[in-house]
């Protein structure tokens, strides 16, 4: 019964998430080309060059080996058969995915469905593969990544992020750092990782920008911007498709400082009137306490445009030699310093140091330089910039060496690649001289970090912020103190099959943080163990498995981890011990409580209730009693109370003088945001500098601490203030968290060229947090475009069927 549900709807969502097309839509299109031509700009997609001699290979669940081939068949017969042009090559077996391929254009979404494969065993018709196109400026190592699926699965999904899947690449950012350099401090920030995503913020009038840092917005589905545009308006209720997409700001190559503000000014050739244009200037600003970049509209000036964008990799306080990925781990190569490294290459010796000098070959300022027929030529400057691509990869980059050609100059990219310290390759080698570029990798345990996503994008119809691409983010669940313990519900798990000494410890994306006593194999993200009333350490620990799958999104409010290849099943010796986390949002949850649900054969399944996952969500601001009010869960927040404000003001350092901040008035917008854990409110005020526009930030944090980012500088007049305060945790719903600062009794003001901080430490203020209550219904759609009412009531049908047979009957399907 439950194959034939999974069946059914399947066939129905594959018909109509993905065989749907109206042929009066001039934004959905089939062509058996391999080239097509945008339908807005008509600027030519020509895919014919991501044809390869040798096809593209990528690794699956279970040792599954993923063989393809865009615009030509593999280049060698799979099961015999000589003109396949995808293949699935699963232990010494090879079934043929597909000979031939149709091109999929459906509002910016490009994708290959290729048909005429071998008959499916376990289903009704043929194995099929779906390749979908990603626009990606930057290449990361691995381009192409498979959806986890199901072992009788019949249809697989392929992503392959290409260039080919963008518009034309301005020359002002093709190979750009995205990168500026603090003359007083010589600290270097680097955003490109920022350039992975697309960032959505809402207009607070109907329509929403989609925002790029370091490239142009990624061309996506209802994502379709014009060429060069780095933050693109996009009119939700336009009717005429060709005007929909605006630009707002065109791409630039490196951010600014200015005046101590770390920002960027992004030009528009669109017209503002008969005299201006429109312009955007994004305020990045550093928080080392958020795990998440976040992108938020201050608010208009005229024709300026103010947003801000809070990240740590706007922070300048990392230690010399380390860096912050965009997934923020921080990567430390600092053990490697205070050694000489010496190659040799073509009879020539190269030496270079670790965020260091060369050594006494080199000249004194020289990271790197050449030794030949003892003269020493520098090869580029030391610094001890530690830097990251957007794969995360960390890389030093010496520049400024000698002339080369007689006009550019000879640089040195090191390049930490990750290797096991079993390694028998470990330590650097050169991988080419060119280009007045040296080259070098250096294989070392310090450059591995945690491979798994723990955020994925994910297409949504949301009522608030519109049609178009989101991202599920999971990374404020990360662990990096303390691990998870799983709940377990009595009411589906029995004694018999875990006894009352058994516990769980679990972490999210992420290896279980060691614990003394705690003796798992190392990387298990799930671990089981006994741990007796009489003693709390844990003993016969068996692993649940590795994070060695990526984040599945089933659609915005719902997501699944998977942990693979654990301990031996003690049941059945051939099977490893497996775990799965759902995650679902409920606003009411907070955080929420991770709790086993079942255990089908070897395999245990937890599911998390929690407001992180949930998308943000506008609220209601009563002008008359200054309360923000979230009638979704019936609750609201007193601001004239709010102890960090004396009656609903806040005093504002200007200089040697100070201003007040009304916070209650008129023409306020609130707008939640759970998977921070903050509630943005945004108004307008008179300021010194003239008319503000404000965003204050309430931050759910065990501190009272206020930062100011306060830009009065020419035309600008933008104000951001950054509250922490244990008072707005009840209306997120959240605990609250403990202090990081020592309470020292009274406040501190700290001033800096670009920020006013203000702190002390509170403890929690009285009261429980409800948990209780069911989520309000807040679907944000199925995959694809805006079907009709059959589609979603079908979609919504299968998608809660598909969700209950897997969690009670553990059928392992999954949905694009």
């Amino acid at each position: 019964m439950n194959k034939q549900v999974i069946t059914f709807c399947v066939s129905i969502l594959i018909v109509l998430d993905i065989g749907y097309a109206d042929t009066n839509d001039p934004l959905i299109f089939s062509t058996n080309d391999c080239e097509l031509t945008e339908p807005i700009y008509g600027e030519k997609f020509n895919l014919k060059a991501l044809r390869s001699d040798i096809a593209k290979v990528v690794k699956g669940d279970r040792d599954d080996t993923f063989e393809y081939n865009i615009c030509g068949s593999l280049g060698r017969a799979c099961n015999g058969v000589k003109d396949a042009s995808a293949c699935l090559r699963r232990g010494n077996q090879e079934f043929v995915l597909g000979t031939q391929h149709q091109l999929n254009y459906r509002r910016g979404k490009m994708y290959f469905e290729f048909s005429n494969g071998a008959k499916c065993a376990s289903g009704d018709g043929e194995f099929k593969l779906f390749v979908f196109l990603g626009c990606d400026y930057t290449l990361d190592a691995e381009q192409s990544k498979v959806t986890s699926y199901s072992a009788d699965a019949c249809k697989f999904y392929i992503s392959l992020e290409t260039p080919y899947a963008c518009l034309p690449e301005p020359e002002i950012v093709k190979s750009n750092g995205c990168s500026v350099q603090d003359p007083v401090t010589g600290h270097n920030y680097d955003l490109l990782a920022l350039s992975d995503f697309n960032y959505r913020a809402s207009d607070r009038h109907g329509n929403i920008f989609t925002v790029n840092i370091c490239k142009p917005v990624l061309y996506s589905e209802n994502a379709m911007c014009p060429k060069a545009s780095s933050v693109c308006l996009v009119k939700l209720n336009s009717t005429d498709y060709k005007q929909r997409f605006v630009d707002y700001g065109t791409v630039q190559p490196n951010p600014i400082l200015e005046n101590g503000y770390l920002l960027m000014r992004l030009p528009s050739p669109t017209p503002y009137n008969a005299t201006h244009n429109y312009s955007s200037t994004i305020h990045f600003i550093c928080d080392n306490e958020m795990k998440s970049s976040q992108l938020s509209f201050i608010g208009a000036k005229e024709n300026v445009y103010a947003f801000s964008f809070t990240t740590l990799l706007a922070c300048n306080n990392n230690p010399p030699c380390t860096t912050i990925t965009h997934g923020n781990e921080v990567l430390d190569m600092r053990s490697l310093q205070g050694k000489t490294y010496e190659l040799s290459m073509s009879s020539k010796n190269y030496t270079f140091g670790i965020c260091a000098n060369a050594g006494h070959s080199c000249l004194s300022n020289d990271g790197s330089c050449l030794i030949e027929n003892q003269q020493t030529t520098s090869l580029g400057q030391k610094n001890s910039q530690l830097r990251s691509d957007r794969s995360g990869s960390p890389y030093l980059l010496y520049t400024d060496g000698a002339l080369c050609d007689g006009q550019n100059k000879w640089s040195t990219r090191i390049e930490f690649v990750c290797a096991s310290n079993t390694s028998n390759a470990l330590g650097p080698k050169i991988i080419e001289n060119k280009n007045c570029q040296l080259l070098i990798h250096f294989q070392t345990p310090l450059a591995c970090h945690e491979q798994i996503a723990c955020k994925v994008k994910v297409y949504v119809e949301h009522s608030e912020d519109g049609t178009g691409e989101e991202v599920v983010d999971l990374t404020p669940l990360i662990s990096t103190t303390d691990n998870y313990e799983a709940e377990i519900n009595n009411a589906s798990i029995t004694e018999q099959q875990v006894p009352k000494s058994t516990k769980f410890f679990l972490n999210v994306c992420r290896p279980l943080v060691p614990k003394f006593g705690l003796g798992c194999t190392g990387g298990s993200a799930a671990c089981m163990a006994k741990v007796d009333s009489s003693s709390a350490t844990p003993e016969e620990e068996k692993s649940l498995g590795f994070p060695m799958a990526s984040l599945v999104a089933y659609n915005r409010t719902v997501a699944e981890l998977r942990y693979l290849r654990g301990s031996i099943c003690p049941t059945d010796n051939k099977t490893e011990l497996s775990s799965s986390l759902i995650f679902n949002c409920d606003m009411r949850a907070g955080r929420g409580k991770l709790i086993l649900q079942a255990i089908i054969d070897c395999h245990y399944e937890f599911q998390w209730t929690t407001n992180v996952i949930c998308p943000s969500h506008m609220c209601a601001f009563n002008e008359e009693t200054c309360e923000i009010i979230n009638n979704d869960i019936n609750f609201n927040y007193e601001l004239k109370k709010a102890p960090f404000a004396d009656a609903g003001q806040i005093k504002i350092p200007n200089g040697k003088d100070e201003f007040t901040l009304n916070i209650c008035g008129n023409h306020r917008k609130a707008e939640t945001d759970y998977s921070q854990g903050l509630v943005n409110l945004f108004f307008t005020t008179e300021a010194p500098c003239g008319n503000s526009n404000v965003q204050l930030r309430l931050i759910c944090s065990g501190d009272t601490k206020r930062v100011i980012n306060y830009d009065n500088a020419g035309k600008e007049c933008n104000l951001v203030v950054h509250q922490r305060t244990p008072d707005i945790c009840k209306f997120l719903r959240l605990a609250v968290p403990p202090p990081t600062v020592q309470d020292s009794g009274a406040n501190s003001t700290v001033a800096t060229p670009t920020t006013t901080t203000t702190k002390s430490s509170t403890a929690a203020p009285a009261g429980g947090v409800d948990n209780g209550g069911a989520h309000p219904a807040e679907q944000t759609g199925s995959i694809g475009g805006k079907l009709t009412l059959l589609h979603t009531g079908i979609s919504f049908f299968c998608f809660f069927v598909l969700l209950l047979i897997n969690l009670f009957y553990h059928s392992k399907f999954y949905i694009l």
